[in-house]
């Protein structure tokens, strides 16, 4: 009949409607012009036991992965280019200013810059704060609570949902590796970022 099992995701209730479409007619008209480019920032958190996702199972079965409660964590900050799939992130211990400068100096390292290079990330403290050195780049908020704007979000579902989901371990130095393992596939395969990246909500 057309219909599918799905899992809702959350959604803040918070949500400005009205400014969040007037962000996306901002945007639609920022992707028209030849000599820009966006890039999509966020950062995101790996945990050595995950949440399970759901999988493909036999019917009646009842899988189960191991649980450590160790709370093993590590952190990749990120910058997704959907005209060309092109992804840049850093794995860090965790996030702060000083950090996210590294990330922005790396990020200038891999833009064109005969391009206007536009950012556009959340309102995270660390993401305001004046003591970021922009460089080339160009900084652009989302709205408030609208996670679902950002395009690099899809992509850090995907990371998790193919390397993550049956990956588990208490060893902050084997989290990091399988980490490193899922970033640099999505590095290698830009194509498949790029439709992943899609930029839906902006049609």
């Amino acid at each position: 009949m057309g219909y599918v099992r799905l899992k809702p995701r959350k959604m803040s209730a918070q949500q400005d409607e009205a400014a969040c479409g007037e962000f996306v007619t901002q945007i639609q008209i920022l992707r028209a012009q030849p000599k820009i480019d966006l890039w999509f920032c966020d950062e995101t958190g790996f945990a050595g036991d995950p949440v399970p996702r759901r999988i493909m199972c036999l019917k009646g079965s009842r899988p189960e992965i191991p649980y450590y409660g160790s709370h093993v964590r590590a952190s990749v900050v990120g910058a997704v280019r959907p005209r060309d799939g092109k992804f840049v992130s850093l794995l860090m211990p965790y996030v702060n200013t000083d950090i996210f400068q590294g990330f922005l100096n790396e990020l200038a390292r891999h833009v064109d810059h005969s391009r206007r290079n536009i950012v556009i990330l959340d309102n995270a403290s660390w993401h305001k704060t004046k003591k970021l050195d922009w460089g080339i780049l160009e900084p652009k908020y989302l709205p408030t609570y609208s996670p679902d704007l950002n395009p690099i979000e899809e992509l850090w579902l995907a990371i998790k949902g193919k390397f993550f989901s049956w990956f588990w371990t208490k060893d902050v130095e084997e989290l990091d590796d399988q980490v490193e393992v899922a970033l640099k596939y999505y590095i290698d395969h830009p194509q498949l970022v790029k439709s992943i990246c899609a930029m839906t909500n902006f049609r």
